[in-house]
């Protein structure tokens, strides 16, 4: 009776990885730049943004006029 053996240690499963984005995508409306379709997404304190890959252009809607505009032209997305 010395040591365990190999076969009679048990290593514990690992959890399975549950992969989840980081931030919450709102909807998609076009580039004010570019044009192109591009997503929306709330930031951290609840604020939409877009981030354009094509032109590079980051855009915060901050103020109750811009965001009410945003929500006019862009499209909502299902969860």
């Amino acid at each position: 009776m010395g040591a365990p053996s190999e076969e009679n240690v048990r290593t514990p499963k690992p959890e399975p990885i549950l992969l989840q984005p980081a931030l919450r995508q709102i909807g998609r409306t076009s580039c004010p730049v570019c044009k192109r379709e591009v997503a929306v997404y709330l930031t951290k304190t609840q604020r939409p943004f877009i981030n354009c890959g094509f032109c590079s252009a980051r855009i915060f809607f901050n103020g109750r006029e811009s965001m009410r505009r945003l929500k006019r032209r862009m499209t909502e997305v299902g969860e």
